[in-house]
């Protein structure tokens, strides 16, 4: 158990992209309709129907660029610690190291399972971090999902916790 590497899944990757351009069609065609066919023009719901096509298009290029990166590695487990690449809060945070971690927790949010990890001194991790990200890694530690991994979330939390057990006195 030297170091474990498990690489992001792009059919979860695929399905973010089609939701994206799924979303902004509707958007879009809802805002066209408000806009040039409805004999009474709403403001409120056509910007909101707009607002939604934008958060589509975000969605839609962040999938599509997800797919084409490649780097493919979304998780490294090693004797040095633990490398998430799954959101903007693990890749700054960059590899957390073993005797760093506090404890290893699981919790769901949003309807996603995660595995927390709660730091002994998350200031360390977190000089980079906006005061909201920085409010959230202190209350809850860093947060990893098998969401975007060729993994289900039962295999990933039984790894980090044998990492865990394994690595935390080192």
């Amino acid at each position: 158990m030297n170091e474990t590497i498990i690489e992001f899944d792009n059919k979860k990757r695929l399905k973010l992209a089609l939701f994206g351009l799924l979303l902004t069609i509707a958007a879009l065609a809802f805002a066209y309709y408000i806009f040039f066919v409805a004999e009474k023009i709403r403001i409120f719901p056509g910007a909101l129907m707009l607002t939604l096509g934008g958060l589509g298009c975000y969605c839609l290029i962040g999938g599509v660029k997800s797919l084409f990166v490649k780097d493919r590695t979304g998780l490294i487990l090693n004797a040095n610690g633990i490398r998430y690449n799954g959101t903007p809060v693990g890749i700054k945070a960059g590899t957390v190291k073993w005797t760093a971690i506090k404890s290893v927790s699981t919790g769901m949010a949003h309807g996603i399972h995660f595995v927390f990890l709660k730091l002994h001194h998350p200031e360390n991790y977190m000089q980079q971090f906006s005061p909201q990200v920085q409010q959230h890694v202190l209350e809850n530690g860093i947060a990893v999902s098998a969401d975007q991994l060729s993994l289900d979330f039962n295999t990933l939390k039984k790894l980090i916790e044998e990492y865990y057990e394994r690595y935390k006195g080192q």
